[in-house]
């Protein structure tokens, strides 16, 4: 799942590795426009889930809990 966050792009999309979902975000600084974002923290695994849903839902509030934290 893509979305923005503040002045962040976040993917919170998880990896799909044999029935299990492992959550993971990248996050990444909105630039101006017509310029490529900046990745600045990528989460690494975050735990693995039975559900995609899940998994999603863990690298949402992680990457959320981080943007909060570096906002400017």
């Amino acid at each position: 799942m893509k979305f923005d966050y503040k002045q962040f792009h976040i993917d919170a999309s998880p990896l799909d590795e044999g029935g299990h979902f492992y959550a993971r975000a990248k996050i990444f600084r909105r630039t101006g426009q017509g310029s490529a974002p900046v990745e600045v923290k990528y989460s690494g695994d975050l735990g693995d889930y039975h559900f995609d849903t899940d998994a999603v839902a863990a690298a949402q509030k992680w990457a959320i809990q981080w943007c909060d934290e570096h906002a400017e």
